[in-house]
C-alpha cells in the first residue's frame, strides 16, 4: 500500500494505513522558502517486490507552471523547488503513482492536494476610473456611489477586510462622506450647486485589516459629477424691448429676445419657452424658440394697418420647458414665469390708393320712370391710404361688367347707368348685381392699383344698423382688454366688416381699438381702471358707414377674478335671520311707539278724564292773551333714542333710529 508521509523536517510522522492509498491535504505558507527542505511530503507503498518506482504529475510538475514540485522515484519524497504565491495559485492538485519495473501500476493513482496559506502581502486597490453622479441640492445622506476596491489576498479573512475613508484635502467644502465599511459615498451638505462646481475629484484611502495599525494601505481617485436640476429661472437680457414692423407685412421676423439661464446648456432645464400673454388678442404675432441660441423669435402673421394701429404693446412671459425643481433646501412655485413688456411700432409704408368700402352699394329702383340712362347714380373714388383723402393723379376703368350695366368716368369715378336695371336678369344674385369691378390706377411709374366692386342693389336697402351683441362685458383687474361684437340684419355688402371707435366721454378712461375680425374688435384699457362699473360709448359702423345713432353704451365691469376660471370673485352674500331676541326687541320697539302718544296725552291733559269740565280762568283773557303774530322753533327737549333692528348684514345687526319716522309712522 502507498502511504504519503509528511517530511521529517516539518515534524512528519510516519504511520501505516491498512492497505489504503490516501493522501491528506498539505498546507504550505506562501512566500516561505521550502526549497532547502529534504521533502515537503512522502508517498510510500507497502509493496516491496518487485522494485517500486514513484512519480508525480499535474500542474506544478509536468503542467504549467512546470518544475515547482518533484519526487524522488526511489524514496517517494516530494520536494519543492520554488517559493509559492497564493495569489497566483492557491491550490495544487497532483497525482502520485507507484509502478513496477514493467510499467504496470503497483497502486491506484493518489490524489495529493497542496494548499497555499495566505499571508497579508497584498495592499487593497481602488478600481480606476470610477465615476458617480448626484443631483445638485440633494439632501444630506443621499447615496452618490459605492467605491469598488479589491484585495488579492484570501477572501473572507481580515487580510481583505477593507476600511474606506476620504482624504479630507480632496473633499472641498466637506460636501461628501463615506461609509467606512461599505464604501458608499454620500452627500454631507445640501449646498451642492452645479453652476458653482460641477465635478468633484475625491481621493479615497483604503486599508485592509479593517483599518488597524499594521495593515496595508493605498489610495485611489474617484470622480463625482453634479447633475443639473432646473433650479434657475430664465431671464431676458433686458427688462423691456422695442421692435418695428412695416404695415401690410406678414411672414417676417420682427424681433429676437435672448433668454439667459444658468442651468446646463442645451437641456430642457435651459431651454426657454416664450408666450405672448397680453396684447396679441387679435393674433398678429407668434413667438417660437430657437433651440440653439435660446432666443424667442417674434414673427408677424397678420398684416397691420398703420392708419388704424400705430403701436402694439405686448407682454411676453418666459419659463423653462422642464418643470422647476428648486431642491430640498428651497421652496417655490413650479410654474413660475416672469413677463416682459415689448413695444412694437408699426412703420408706415407709401401705399397705393384703395377703395373704401371695398364694395360700394348703390340702391336703385326697378321702376324705369325713376331711373334714367347716363345719369350719375354714385361716385366711387378711391382714397389715398396714407392721407385718407380722395386719391389724386389717378384714373379709373372697368375691369369687369358682365352685363355692361355701368359707365365710369376715367377722371372723377362718377358712375352712370348704361342700361336700365332688370330684376329678372340672370346676372343678379338675391336682387343685387355684383359683377362690376372698378380699377384705380396711379399715373406714376411703377403704377399702383386698387380694385373695388360696385353692387347695384335693386331690392334690399341698408335699413338696419350694426347692434352690439353684448353691452355688459367683464374685465379682470389684471387684464387690459375686452372683446365687443356686433351684428347687422342686413345682407352683404350692407353689413360687415364693421368699423369700431370709442367716443371718450370720461377723462378717467382711455381706450384704444384694435380690429379682431370682421364683426369683433378689441377695446384695450390704457388707464389701468380700478374695479368698478364704467360706461363706454362705442360707435359701430357697417361697411356703408351706417351706425345706430351717435353711439351705443356698454357697461364694463372691472373686478378681481379667480385665478383658474377668470371670473369675478363673488361678493359676500351672507345673511342671518332674526333670532328670538331680535324679534323681541322689534316688538318692544313697536309697543314703545304705541305708548308715546298716550304718555303725551296724559302729560298735557292731567286728570281730564276724571273732571267734568274745565276750571274758569281767573283773569281777563283780553288782557292776558296777546297775539304776537310770530312763529319760531320749538324748544329742544332731550328724548331718548329708540333703536329698532332693521337688517342683518354679515352677522352684524344694524339699527335705525325710530325717531326718524315720517308722519305716517313708517320709516322714512
Amino acid at each position: 500500500q502507498l502511504v504519503p508521509v509528511r517530511a521529517k523536517g516539518n515534524g512528519a510522522v510516519l504511520h501505516r494505513q491498512k492497505r489504503e492509498w490516501i493522501a491528506p491535504p498539505k498546507r504550505l505558507r506562501e512566500n516561505f522558502d521550502y526549497t532547502g527542505y529534504e521533502s515537503i511530503a512522502k508517498i510510500h507503498s507497502d509493496k516491496t517486490y518487485p522494485k517500486i518506482t514513484y512519480s508525480l504529475s499535474g500542474p506544478g510538475v509536468d503542467q504549467p507552471p512546470v518544475g515547482v514540485f518533484g519526487i524522488d522515484p526511489n524514496t517517494g519524497f516530494v520536494k519543492i523547488y520554488s517559493i509559492l504565491d497564493r495569489e497566483e495559485i492557491a491550490m495544487y492538485s497532483l497525482k502520485g503513482m507507484a509502478k513496477y519495473p514493467n510499467g504496470s501500476n503497483a497502486e491506484r493513482e493518489l490524489d495529493l492536494k497542496i494548499f497555499v496559506d495566505d499571508q497579508n502581502d497584498c495592499s487593497p486597490i481602488v478600481v480606476e476610473n470610477q465615476v458617480g453622479s448626484v443631483n445638485e441640492s440633494s439632501s444630506p445622506g443621499t447615496i452618490v456611489m459605492r467605491v469598488i476596491a479589491t484585495d488579492a489576498d484570501e477572501e473572507g479573512t481580515q487580510h481583505t477586510a477593507i476600511f474606506y475613508s476620504i482624504v479630507q484635502e480632496s473633499n472641498v467644502g466637506g460636501m461628501f462622506s463615506i461609509n467606512s465599511r461599505t464604501g458608499e459615498v454620500m452627500v454631507q451638505r445640501s449646498s451642492l450647486d452645479r453652476e458653482t462646481k460641477d465635478i468633484y475629484k475625491l481621493i479615497i484611502q483604503v486599508s485592509d485589516m479593517n483599518g488597524v495599525v499594521g495593515g496595508n494601505t493605498a489610495t485611489g481617485a474617484i470622480e463625482v459629477k453634479i447633475l443639473d436640476i432646473n433650479d434657475n429661472v430664465p431671464t431676458l437680457e433686458k427688462e423691456s424691448y422695442e421692435g418695428n414692423v412695416e404695415e401690410n407685412t406678414i411672414g417676417v421676423e420682427v424681433l429676437r429676445i435672448r433668454a439667459i439661464d444658468m442651468d446646463l446648456i442645451h437641456t430642457e432645464n435651459w431651454l426657454a419657452v416664450f408666450e405672448i400673454i397680453s396684447g396679441n388678442e387679435a393674433g398678429y404675432f407668434s413667438i417660437t424658440t430657437d433651440s440653439k441660441t435660446n432666443e424667442g423669435i417674434i414673427m408677424i402673421h397678420k398684416p397691420l394697418d398703420y392708419e388704424k394701429l400705430q403701436v402694439l404693446n405686448l407682454e411676453v412671459a418666459v419659463k423653462n420647458k422642464a418643470v422647476y425643481n428648486f431642491g430640498t433646501s428651497m421652496t417655490g412655485s413650479t410654474s413660475y414665469q416672469k413677463s416682459y413688456p415689448i413695444k412694437i411700432n408699426v412703420i408706415n409704408q407709401k401705399e397705393g390708393p384703395r377703395f373704401q368700402p371695398s364694395v360700394k352699394v348703390v340702391t336703385i329702383s326697378e321702376d324705369h320712370t325713376t331711373v334714367s340712362i347716363n345719369k350719375i347714380i354714385t361716385t366711387y373714388a378711391a382714397i389715398d391710404s396714407d392721407t385718407l383723402q380722395t386719391a389724386t393723379n389717378v384714373r379709373y376703368a372697368k375691369i369687369r361688367d358682365d352685363d355692361n350695366w355701368l359707365i365710369i368716368d376715367e377722371h372723377t369715378a362718377d358712375i352712370r347707368l348704361n342700361k336700365l336695371p332688370d330684376r329678372e336678369s340672370k346676372f343678379l344674385i338675391n336682387g343685387t348685381y355684383y359683377i362690376a369691378k372698378i380699377i384705380c390706377i396711379t399715373n406714376e411709374s411703377p403704377s399702383k392699383t386698387a380694385t373695388g366692386t360696385i353692387a347695384i342693389q335693386v331690392k334690399d336697402s341698408n335699413d338696419h344698423c350694426p347692434e352690439l351683441t353684448s353691452t355688459t362685458p367683464t374685465m379682470c383687474f389684471d387684464d387690459n382688454a375686452i372683446y365687443v361684437s356686433a351684428t347687422d340684419k342686413d345682407e352683404f355688402p350692407n353689413s360687415e366688416p364693421f368699423e369700431y371707435s370709442v367716443i371718450q366721454t370720461d377723462s378717467k378712461q382711455e381706450w384704444t381699438v384694435e380690429p379682431f375680425n370682421s364683426t369683433t374688435a378689441i377695446l384695450r384699457d390704457q388707464a389701468k381702471l380700478w374695479p368698478g362699473i364704467y360706461k363706454v360709448a362705442v360707435q359701430v359702423k357697417d361697411q356703408q358707414g351706417k351706425s345706430c345713432g351717435e353711439f351705443q353704451t356698454i357697461d364694463v365691469t372691472v373686478c378681481f377674478c379667480t385665478e383658474n376660471t377668470r371670473t369675478c370673485k363673488p361678493r359676500s352674500t351672507k345673511t342671518t335671520g332674526l333670532g328670538a331676541s331680535g324679534i323681541l326687541l322689534l316688538l318692544l320697539g313697536l309697543l314703545l311707539l304705541l305708548l308715546v302718544p298716550l304718555l303725551l296725552l296724559f302729560c298735557l291733559c292731567g286728570g281730564a278724564a276724571a273732571i267734568g269740565d274745565f276750571k274758569s280762568i281767573p283773569y281777563d283773557t283780553k288782557q292776558q292773551l296777546i297775539s304776537y303774530h310770530t312763529e319760531g322753533q320749538g324748544e329742544d327737549k332731550e328724548v331718548p333714542l329708540l333703536l329698532a333692528p332693521l337688517e342683518v348684514d354679515g352677522g352684524t345687526v344694524k339699527a335705525t333710529n325710530v325717531n326718524n319716522l315720517n308722519g305716517k309712522g313708517y320709516l322714512g
